[in-house]
């Protein structure tokens, strides 16, 4: 006998996790949300928001070593006081860590704190950490329990020589030569913060460039951004081993000629990608489908195999994001309600919290080119802003791919100061279907840097004001 019985109960509670929740309450469905550890998952609590926190501060301190450009006398070096950096980050994930649980238990939706697995598939056992376990029946049911860290082979990480981002994000030292295992967005974060730190950073990667699924110019800008902060890539090279001591790691690494190379860190971080989190659930028991790396197959309602329970965020695939997540959580609340809902993934935006930083959505060059797509493209520097040249910030770029025959906007890439706020325009031009003709024809305020994306639009048709087109 089932000791509790939801119309719509969530596993996990990420930003997937919780939002779908919430979406379900307000559509009248007796709900609840089932998480092992703590509400927001990995984004809000060792992820997006403390990156963030620190990423910020990273920026105010470039800001204040510039400020005598602008007539500011401090007086004195700047210094670093980690104890207070980490009281800051760790006041801010409380705080909305806090916001959630609010949020839910105001909406009516139940928590249940404990570790998930299915039984059937209208039934799942939640155990909590004294071993108790309860039984719950449900009418429908979503999967959000994120991802993981890739782990190299054979190399182990052991949280303090080598470690994963959660770690990194403590800043419980400063190291005096910090290694990243991979030139990811993450990777390429985490060497921004621990420059400004004032490690010295260096960067291996195997493919060669940074940020591989970019925009090419994207990727060769951020590299050439790194090498100006003198941060050391080292890419078309793999890691073949590492060897740990009191001081440190050692890693053995091979560079795409063969050539082998011993590097010494103070500490290493492992940033090659993420796992799907879709082990030890049961799913096999109930007969629901996944890939053969592990992701859990969905169709456009972000319904699985089995249709009464659903999957969104990191477990599914596709880009890793949290507002990705979100949106499918809100979609899986409203099908399950009864409501049109479906999901349309292609125009995706994302954005790369580095200096200077990234957003995208929509196709890159390269995947026009692959596809076979006749495209044109419309690309503004920040160097010839005026709002970018006061801030000092003129490092990047505006880029614009449209179709050549109808000028629907494929894409939009940005690499420069606030680019992930920028991108609102791709996104709400592409969602209507809109082209880079409708882009150029808006009026954009001076002096801001939106105008770069007014300026972009009428480069494509060879007709920017600010440029020699």
């Amino acid at each position: 006998m089932s000791e509790k019985k939801y119309d719509f109960i969530v596993i996990g509670g990420g930003p997937g996790g919780y939002v779908s929740a919430i979406r379900a309450a307000q559509n009248g469905l007796k709900t609840a949300i089932i998480e092992k550890e703590n509400l927001g998952g990995v984004c809000l609590n060792w992820g997006c928001i403390p990156s963030k926190v620190l990423l910020y501060a990273a920026e105010i301190w470039d800001a204040i070593k510039r400020a005598d450009h602008y007539g500011i006398e401090l007086g004195c070096e700047p210094k670093w006081n980690l104890e207070k950096l980490r009281a800051k980050k760790d006041e801010v994930v409380k705080r909305l860590v806090g916001g959630v649980k609010i949020l839910l238990e105001k909406n009516g939706a139940d928590i249940i704190t404990g570790t998930a697995r299915f039984e059937t598939a209208e039934t799942l056992s939640v155990t909590d950490k004294n071993n108790n376990r309860i039984i719950i029946a449900f009418d429908k049911a979503v999967i959000a329990t994120g991802s993981d860290p890739f782990t190299i082979p054979g190399i182990e990480i052991d949280g303090e020589r080598i470690i994963t981002s959660k770690e990194a994000l403590k800043v419980e030292s400063i190291p005096q030569k910090f290694g990243i295992m991979g030139g990811s967005f993450i990777g390429c974060e985490m060497a921004d913060v621990y420059y400004a730190l004032g490690s010295e950073v260096t960067i291996i990667e195997m493919l060669p460039t940074l940020m591989a699924t970019a925009d090419e110019d994207i990727s060769s800008t951020i590299a050439r951004a790194m090498k100006k902060k003198k941060v050391k890539l080292k890419l078309s090279t793999k890691v073949l081993s590492a060897e740990m001591s009191d001081k440190g790691v050692e890693l053995i690494v091979e560079n795409i000629n063969g050539d082998t190379e011993k590097l010494f860190f103070n500490k290493v971080l492992s940033a090659i990608g993420m796992k799907p989190n879709s082990n030890n659930l049961g799913l096999e028991k109930i007969s629901v489908e996944m890939d053969e790396r592990g992701y859990i197959k969905v169709d456009n309602h972000l319904r699985t195999s089995v249709k009464n329970i659903f999957a969104i965020g990191d477990v599914i695939g596709g880009p890793l994001l949290a507002h990705k997540a979100s949106h499918e959580g809100i979609i899986a609340a409203d099908f399950a309600a009864g409501k049109p809902a479906a999901a349309d993934f292609g125009f995706v935006p994302y954005a790369v919290f580095t200096d200077p930083e990234i957003s995208s959505i929509g196709m890159t060059e390269q995947e026009a080119k692959r596809r076979g797509i006749k495209y044109k493209v419309g690309k503004f520097p920040y160097r010839a802003s005026g709002k970018a040249i006061g801030m000092e910030k003129i490092d990047g770029f505006v880029k614009i791919i449209s179709d050549e025959k109808t000028d629907d906007l494929l894409g939009m890439h940005i690499i420069g100061p606030h680019a992930s706020d920028l991108i609102g325009e791709a996104t709400a031009v592409m969602g209507f279907n809109g082209t880079s003709e409708d882009i150029a024809s808006l009026i954009h305020i001076h002096p801001t840097l939106t105008e770069a994306i007014g300026e972009a639009a009428m480069n494509v048709f060879k007709k920017a004001i600010h440029i020699i087109n």
